[in-house]
């Protein structure tokens, strides 16, 4: 043979070595210079050596974001590999191909290619492979918000790395886990898996990750509305992102941090914390989901401070960016915000076509929170009826109840009673409410425990005792203190403020009051709480919210019974009956130095623990009777059907009285809306998540919740079929189809 021969030979498996080298060294634009300008010579051989080089030019296109040239290269080297049968270089070519068309937004084809890999990888034995694969898949859905595929997926991902033993890989599918199981509402799933993350990240000294975790730990936590917990949690993991000098995960800090401001009501810290994520974002990637978030934030932000304008420009923007990735968590909270500018604008129609688009796409994107958080906004809309903000604010109380979120449990709890009670006034802020006293006030209980304290309470009021109230969410104790008020003070004011809804900078003027000059914006004199309620009672809810450096100044109010308003030298004399109430653990929060020592015990003068409704079903009957009987639900012999009142005994309660008196009214609203049906078959539908439903089949359950669904969705659309059909996603003959199964016929 030839020199010459010999060297043209030898040419393409020196390509090969070279380009394998300078991909080794990440050298990609020169890997794809020395492609281009030698492409028949490498890709002219066959053999699985060819198909493996072809394999890292195709990633050093990717690398360089030309997905269309990585793609077609990737092809390639498929074909090259499938000639020569090497199993598991095709599975890693097919991952390749399959990042690239995630890129290039081909997302079916994408799935195709990670699921061939997967195969290949099951079938070669390599498990490694296989929960690669799996874990990539899994992230393609979670892009897409699918997050019961994407559950899936890195579910069986995480089975393979533990086989594997692979402790950095567990770690960071925990982190994984962790974030999915927040966008499906799953928080005790989020928290434990959140936190096994640290545990193992810590371990291996994974600091980035640690830091990440913690980011992600705080959003559940700012979701929760456990906002203490989340800026520490957030300060956390702060600190590994600095050290690390993440620009990414900083903007993602900033955003969460810029969130949880604007729910503590510090709106300058808001706009300033935003606005710095938002400069910082732009830099790394303008149009990417990183930026279009901080823009979502920014907008929510500008819609809280009334500066619709703003709002609907920044929206706006995030819109062009969600649209191009087809996020559809942000597309529907995007939609959600315009339809709440829409509804500020009195602009009714185009309010309540927003917010069926955006409740449409998040019903579609399975993700929960976003949903309730569009479900509440939709109850406090006035440009639907009174009847359709019901539905929607029953159903975000499910979920509220469900995941036990009980400052949005409240929230909602306390719209429904609003809006089902037309003889209820409040002032114009809505964390503080005047009462107007029923003359026929009572408190119905057949628990011997409460009924001991009641028969206490006139001695009490006869005594100089503060009292706390302490239980869960939606006990009573705010109908227990209104009933006291009624005994001890009926023709005095009863006064009531949640302190946890009250801004810290603005709770010390609610309650003491202030002169006009006494800080910026104190543009007239403002009457304090306590003030106002000289002569009766004042209620002061989730005491254990207040603010530490609130507390000493009320226990000098408690004390001297002289309150000094902000700005004035003269004090005022109060002859106030204080009850304080708590949903926390407050000896707990002493110990911890969360609360006042020695509030707490000039507070618990008289404490008095409300038990759950789940603790004295001896109640429910008592209960259920007078909310059926206010709601005219009863038969003329006041009698609550048997096979009803056992669903109700057998049902847990988790939101207590308040979720027992808003199932009722939720099913007055049904029975107006279905002409012919069975109160206890719509208590069935209603409380289909019973104790009692565990011991149905499978096929019961699901009938029942299928019910469910179809008459919210006919509640929502006032009985229009055509639109609950829209709603549900499926046919109006289908919706038909089952009212007849159903056996449900629509009033009017």
């Amino acid at each position: 043979m030839r020199k010459s021969d010999t060297t043209v030979q030898a040419f393409p498996q020196a390509a090969i070595y070279y380009v394998e080298s300078l991909a080794d060294r990440r050298e990609y634009a020169a890997v794809v210079n020395y492609y281009e300008n030698n492409r028949s010579e490498i890709e002219g051989p066959s053999g699985a050596s060819t198909a493996n080089c072809l394999r890292q030019i195709a990633i050093a296109y990717a690398s360089l974001n030309n997905h269309s040239s990585a793609l077609k290269t990737g092809r390639i080297a498929q074909k090259k590999a499938a000639e020569e049968y090497d199993s598991i270089l095709l599975g890693e070519i097919f991952v390749t191909m399959a990042g690239s068309l995630v890129q290039l937004g081909e997302y079916k084809e994408a799935e195709k290619a990670y699921r061939d890999a997967e195969s290949i990888f099951r079938r070669c034995d390599n498990l490694e492979g296989q929960s690669r694969a799996l874990n990539l898949l899994s992230g393609l859905f979670f892009k897409q918000s699918d997050f019961q595929n994407s559950l899936a997926a890195l579910s069986e991902a995480l089975v393979i790395a533990k086989k594997l033993d692979d402790t950095k890989k567990i770690a960071y599918m925990m982190g994984n886990l962790g974030r999915i199981n927040t966008f499906l509402g799953d928080f005790e799933g989020a928290y434990k898996h959140l936190q096994i993350n640290i545990d193992l990240s810590t371990e291996l000294a994974d600091w980035l990750e640690v830091g990440r975790a913690y980011l992600s730990l705080a959003y559940v936590q700012i979701q929760t509305g456990d906002l203490a917990r989340a800026e520490e949690n957030l300060s956390k993991g702060f600190i590994h992102i600095e050290s690390a000098n993440s620009q990414r995960d900083k903007v993602i800090y900033l955003t969460y941090l810029g969130e949880l401001y604007r729910r503590l009501a510090r709106l300058d810290e808001s706009e300033e914390t935003l606005r710095k994520g938002l400069m910082i974002a732009e830099e790394i990637a303008p149009s990417a989901l990183l930026c279009g978030r901080v823009m979502r934030q920014l907008a929510e932000l500008y819609v809280c401070r009334g500066n619709f304008t703003t709002a609907s420009r920044m929206a706006a923007r995030a819109m062009v960016i969600m649209q191009e990735l087809d996020n559809k968590v942000e597309l529907g909270a995007l939609i959600k915000l315009k339809a709440v500018i829409a509804d500020f604008k009195n602009d009714s129609e185009q309010c309540r076509i927003l917010f069926d688009q955006a409740l449409g796409i998040l019903v579609e994107s399975g993700v929960r929170f976003e949903k309730a958080d569009a479900l509440l906004a939709a109850g406090k809309c006035a440009s639907f009826s009174a009847r359709r903000r019901l539905v929607y604010l029953f159903r975000a109380e499910e979920f509220f109840t469900r995941y036990r979120i009980n400052s949005r449990l409240e929230e909602v709890g306390n719209l429904i009673v609003e809006l089902g009670e037309s003889n209820s006034s409040s002032n114009e802020n809505s964390h503080t409410r005047v009462a107007v006293i029923d003359s026929e006030c009572d408190y119905k209980t057949a628990s011997p425990e409460i009924r001991r304290f009641l028969s206490q309470l006139p001695i009490i009021g006869r005594m100089d005792l503060p009292i706390l109230l302490l239980g869960e969410t939606g006990v009573g104790k705010d109908h227990l203190a209104s009933y006291y008020h009624s005994l001890v003070r009926p023709g005095g004011p009863f006064i009531a403020i949640n302190c946890a809804s009250v801004p810290e900078n603005l709770l010390e003027s609610e309650l003491f009051g202030h002169k006009r000059g006494a800080f910026t914006g104190a543009d007239t004199d403002k009457t304090g709480l306590f003030v106002m309620a000289n002569g009766g009672v004042l209620f002061l809810d989730e005491i254990g919210d207040m603010p530490l450096s609130l507390q000493a100044k009320l226990l000098g109010v408690l004390e001297h019974k002289k309150v000094l308003p902000l700005g004035s030298t003269k004090e005022v004399e109060l002859d106030v009956k204080l009850v304080a109430a708590s949903n926390r653990e407050m000896e707990t929060m002493v110990e911890q130095g969360k609360f006042r020592r020695d509030l707490f015990f000039r507070l618990s003068g008289m404490l008095f623990r409300i038990p759950p409704l789940r603790n004295r079903k001896e109640d429910i009957p008592v209960l259920l009777s007078q909310f059926l009987k206010k709601s005219s639900l009863l038969d003329s012999d006041g009698q609550i059907p048997a096979e009803m009142l056992k669903i109700f005994l057998e049902y847990d309660w988790p939101g207590n009285v308040r979720e027992l008196r808003n199932k009722v009214k939720k099913l007055e609203v049904m029975t107006k809306m279905v002409a012919e049906g069975d109160i206890v078959e719509l208590s069935r539908s209603l409380l289909s998540d019973s104790d009692s439903a565990k011991d149905s089949s499978l096929t019961e359950r699901v009938e029942e919740f299928e019910r469910q669904l179809i008459l919210e969705a006919l509640l929502a659309a006032q009985g229009n079929k055509s639109q609950a059909a829209r709603m549900l996603g499926i046919h109006e003959a289908t919706v038909r189809t089952k009212l007849k199964r159903y056996n449900i016929s629509l009033a009017g």
